[in-house]
């Protein structure tokens, strides 16, 4: 490539809340030009970019034919699609969620343009067990010219349901350093002063937060300085905020809801520990690769607590700047949680670990010319 080529991202909606990952590989990208396409706007004013097409359809007739066009031949309405190829000269298409590459991958037909699809969580696990979605996704996978997990835990699943193992790509997600800044992390000089665990996620099963909250139940009574930060809300509130009240955590759990991007960069710097017990859920959600959080927090310098879940060993480095427990056991969750809290001066090493990784890694600078090396072998 010897211009700055069009690419258009394919993302519905522009952009739900937990998808500042994507953002991230819009405002970094340099080698290329990227454009958002999209069937819905939410949250701009979160993730402000330009330019935004928002094909979502307008009046009675135009959503009566975007209704059988999505649901029953699974598919977008393409010329929308192909009016915005010919006003920006689009020169490749990068679809993010499988769901978007199914209904988006038609349009990369007709003229042809390569086609890239990023899978990242449940697309690539729990949609691939619904019968409709496995028709789907086989056409996606014979149109599509490149499939990219961000681990490489994600790229065998997606082997697994059918992706073409020779166009299967990985590339991790990357995070902008400078927004992270790295604090070394040590116990409170303060006898009294609280040692806090935050843990930031949707409240849902995947998330394994009734399992941290089992491991909290069984460590408190040893650490009374021990606090567990919550930030993030979700269909499960209810059963977190039950499971919270027991009487050994009670009052020492703080449920902080949703909050915008600098409130949460607020609280990783004021953070101990983090968490991230990821598990795969009885439905076959899961993170697919793994939480961004955990770049997050590890650039930030803090410990982590987590899970042997997917490509979490891939983004952590086990016993250097986190501590992995098998999924859903509690019991060595509450061992490592005990451990950290034991012995703080484990922390700054941790904290260095976990930096020079992410660096090394996951700097967004690097990921977005990985992703466009991806880019080169197909213009």
């Amino acid at each position: 490539m010897t211009e700055r080529p069009t690419v258009a991202h394919l993302v519905t909606p522009y952009l739900f809340l937990t998808g500042g990952w994507i953002h991230s590989q819009l405002v970094h990208a340099r080698s290329v030009r990227p454009i958002v396409v999209t069937q819905g706007r939410e949250h701009e004013s979160l993730f402000p970019f330009t330019p935004v097409y928002d094909l979502a359809p307008q009046g009675a007739a135009s959503r009566a034919g975007f209704v059988f066009s999505k649901y029953l031949l699974g598919q977008y309405p393409a010329a929308p699609y192909r009016r915005v190829l010919e006003r920006e000269d689009v020169r490749l298409w990068h679809a993010h969620l499988g769901w978007e590459g199914a209904r988006t991958a038609h349009v990369a037909k007709d003229p042809r343009r390569p086609f890239v699809v990023s899978f990242y969580g449940r697309d690539g696990t729990m949609l691939a067990r619904n019968p409709y979605w496995r028709t789907l996704y086989r056409r996606l996978f014979a149109r599509a010219d490149r499939v990219v997990a961000e681990g490489p835990f994600m790229a065998e699943t997606l082997v697994s349901i059918g992706a073409p193992r020779d166009r299967v790509r990985v590339v991790h997600l990357g995070i902008p350093l400078d927004e992270f800044p790295y604090r070394e992390r040590t116990a409170p000089e303060d006898p009294g002063a609280p040692i806090v665990a935050l843990l930031a996620a949707s409240f849902r099963e995947k998330k394994g937060i009734a399992y941290a909250l089992e491991a909290f139940r069984r460590v408190a009574p040893r650490h009374p300085r021990a606090r567990l930060r919550l930030l993030g809300d979700g269909p499960l509130r209810g059963e977190i905020e039950r499971l919270a009240a027991t009487p050994e955590i009670r009052g020492r759990v703080e449920l902080l809801g949703y909050q915008p991007p600098n409130v949460y960069r607020a609280e990783l710097q004021k953070a101990d520990l983090f968490l991230a017990p990821s598990v795969l859920a009885r439905d076959g959600d899961s993170e697919g690769g793994a939480p961004v959080c955990l770049l997050e927090a590890q650039a930030s310098g803090i410990p982590v607590l987590a899970s042997t879940h997917c490509d979490i060993p891939e983004v952590t480095r086990a016993n250097a700047s986190a501590l992995l427990a098998p999924e859903r056991d509690s019991e060595t969750l509450a061992a490592n949680w005990d451990t950290l809290l034991s012995e703080p001066q484990r922390w700054p090493a941790m904290g260095r670990a976990g930096r020079a990784h992410i660096e090394a890694e996951f700097d967004i600078a690097r990921q977005v010319e990985r992703m466009a090396d991806l880019y080169r072998e197909l213009l």
